[in-house]
């Protein structure tokens, strides 16, 4: 039996102000300009994912706008948590100090510590416990001077077991509707906690990075490419950001988009998921070298890092290099630093890159992301961290310091159910829309043309209605033209 794949050419959504043919993609509701310059003494207009986010969130994205081109930011993942060269977890120590003297601007952490599966979190802690971990992570770094990110490899859902596990089409299971859909509520309820409850001594939550579903143009994690679609990776990242942001209240986020590489420097692979401006602050590329700092590795990364930096220009984002380091899989290159950094400095889009961010120091000679001392790396890490164009803790000045004003979000309206080209195997359905920054006086529906059916606001904050599929070809297997045959 054939069955139907919606095609978003095929739905009509009309919202409260406007009407477009659209499905998949979403429909921006009224349009707002960005102010580009704010009179003297006013504070500096911003256009962030969250427009009621904190202050210090606003300044710190104003922070890494106009870092642009002065020099580039290191990052290092867990920093205070794994190390070679300290043994106690004191919040003080890291490998990166202990290699060039100063702290990485940057300190990455993850979610794994929410289950136990990455230090300071522990299997034998509460739930309570490990999310009190991460939010002291990032009060620690936070207090080294440095800016917090934070990573997600999530467990896979359908079958309990780690990110590298993808079978059981997760992401569709965990779209509002999935049987798995309030096992992913109950983990973003995690990630909320312990970053709301992550305050300085005054009582203000501190900024975070947040950068979900990364690298997913790859196979290699349950929501990359191969175990899902990429109407369905664009659904469930934006429905990430307007649970935290419009359900859980979580004001101190901004949200990075990270594909990993290579992309030629075409953006059209690279925005093949993009969720949408209104979901992404920090336009990301993760990128390792196992080719010991080879010429043709550089040019394509700088290809790809000045492709990242053009988009972030024309959308008003951040451009970072959001994980990137030398693996030692095939020999090392003993100015691998200095070089990669020379690459980047010399293209004049590249160099904009506002941050980039290694790996952990897990163990293991092709696991020293940071080298220390006595490490074949280190003496040319030391010349990387020396030069001017590259930005440690001590460097940062002024990260939180500007006066800004959020603009104001313009209302978006998208359908999240069912997702574009998701192919129906009953003849009922659910139809959910999701319409931010706004009230809508009315929500309808319709197919090829067909009557307006109005959808209704439920408790989850979605407008919603079933969709009762009445064709012949649930019987027959044979379908009128408009649909598209399974």
């Amino acid at each position: 039996m054939h069955n139907p794949v919606v095609n978003r050419r095929s739905f009509v959504l009309l919202g409260a102000t406007t009407a477009m043919a659209a499905a998949g993609a979403g429909i921006p509701m009224a349009s707002a300009a960005t102010p580009t310059v704010a009179p003297a003494g006013a504070p500096m207009p911003v256009r962030i994912v969250d427009d009621k986010a904190t202050s210090a969130t606003r300044a710190l994205f104003a922070y890494l706008m106009r870092q642009q081109g002065k020099g580039t930011l290191f990052g290092h993942q867990h920093a205070l948590s794994y190390g070679f060269t300290f043994t106690t977890q004191d919040g003080k120590a890291s490998d990166t100090k202990a290699a060039v003297g100063d702290h990485p601007a940057l300190f990455g952490w993850d979610t794994l510590i929410l289950d136990g599966d990455e230090r300071p979190g522990s299997k034998d802690a509460t739930e309570a416990e490990n999310i009190a971990a991460l939010s002291r992570c990032i009060q620690q770094a936070d207090a080294c001077g440095g800016i917090n990110t934070l990573s997600a490899h999530m467990p896979n859902f359908v079958t309990g077991k780690d990110f590298y596990d993808t079978s059981g089409r997760v992401v569709s299971q965990i779209l509002p509707g999935g049987t798995k859909h309030a096992q992913f509520n109950a983990f973003l309820d995690r990630i909320a906690k312990a970053v709301k409850g992550a305050r300085r001594p005054d009582g203000t939550p501190i900024p975070v990075i947040f950068r979900p579903f990364h690298e997913n143009n790859g196979g290699w994690f349950w929501w990359g490419a191969g175990h899902t679609t990429s109407a369905e990776y664009i659904e469930i990242f934006r429905y990430t950001v307007e649970y935290l942001r419009d359900t859980k209240g979580v004001r101190n986020l901004l949200y990075s988009y990270s594909p990993n590489s290579s992309f030629g420097g075409d953006p059209t692979g690279y925005l093949k998921t993009y969720p949408g401006d209104g979901y992404v602050d920090v336009l990301g590329y993760d990128a390792y070298d196992n080719s010991a700092g080879s010429d043709a590795w550089l040019e394509s990364l700088v290809k790809d890092l000045a492709m990242v930096v053009r988009l972030a220009e024309e959308k008003g984002k951040v451009p970072a290099y959001t994980e990137f380091g030398e693996s030692g899989e095939e020999g090392r290159n003993p100015q691998w630093f200095t070089k990669l950094l020379g690459a980047i400095k010399a293209d004049p889009l590249a160099r904009r890159v506002t941050y980039m961010q290694t790996w952990a120091n897990f163990g293991g000679s092709t696991r020293s992301y940071v080298p220390t001392p006595g490490h074949a790396l280190h003496a040319d890490f030391v010349q990387y961290a020396q030069d001017p164009y590259t930005v440690f803790a001590g460097d940062l000045r002024g990260v939180y310091a500007a006066r800004t004003t959020a603009v104001r979000n313009a209302p978006f309206m998208h359908l999240v159910t069912p997702t574009d080209r998701q192919r129906l195997t009953s003849p009922e359905s659910t139809v959910r829309v999701r319409v931010t920054h706004a009230k809508a006086s009315r929500v309808t529906y319709s197919v090829n043309g067909g009557r307006a059916r109005r959808l209704r606001l439920d408790a989850d904050g979605f407008y919603s209605g079933d969709w009762s599929i009445d064709r012949p070809g649930w019987t027959t297997g044979r379908w009128p033209s408009r649909w598209t045959p399974g």
